[in-house]
């Protein structure tokens, strides 16, 4: 019985599948309005934050007005499908929604992200291990993983440790 190597998965492989969905167009809807929106990139995720702060800062507002704002830019930004042109949720239609309104898009938003783009819990265990195996021979760098990923790789190698020091120990949660 002749068994067939084992597939060698490549760091690129791996951002693929976790950067699946990412360069399409997605749907959020709120009653019978369908809104095209598309995932964004870390780098306007933190430039929508900045701005959030700033303009908090400006107007004198709380953690809770500046976390409207990030939902706010967020929808503003994501619904610019394509990119580079208007956003379908510009601020005269953010501005006249309510706050539940807002809420609910932000929410649909952030379920699209989680459906096309899962955090790394949620891949299988031997597509983990060779991610953290291509991060130790630098195949790919910290830079090339989310904030999410770079967290759960720290929660799992901290639980890892914590194992090895003390084997009665349950994991982490």
């Amino acid at each position: 019985m002749e068994t067939s190597p084992p597939k060698i998965i490549q760091a690129e492989d791996i951002l693929a599948q976790l950067r699946a969905g990412v360069r399409e167009t997605h749907e959020i809807s709120l009653r019978s309005a369908k809104i095209p929106v598309r995932i964004l990139s870390i780098d306007e995720v933190n430039k929508i934050r900045a701005e959030a702060k700033k303009l908090a800062m400006i107007t004198g507002g709380d953690e809770t007005d500046q976390n409207v704002q990030i939902q706010k830019l967020t929808l503003q930004l994501a619904s610019q499908v394509p990119k580079n042109t208007a956003p379908i949720l510009g601020e005269k239609v953010l501005g006249m929604v309510t706050l539940d309104e807002l809420t609910t898009l932000f929410n649909e938003y952030i379920n699209v992200m989680e459906r096309v783009n899962p955090s790394i819990e949620h891949i299988q265990p031997e597509v983990f291990r060779a991610l953290v195996d291509a991060l130790k021979k630098n195949a790919i760098t910290v830079k090339d993983l989310s904030l999410r990923q770079k967290d759960v790789i720290c929660s799992a190698y901290v639980d890892l440790i914590q194992r090895q020091e003390n084997p009665t120990s349950p994991p982490a949660s």
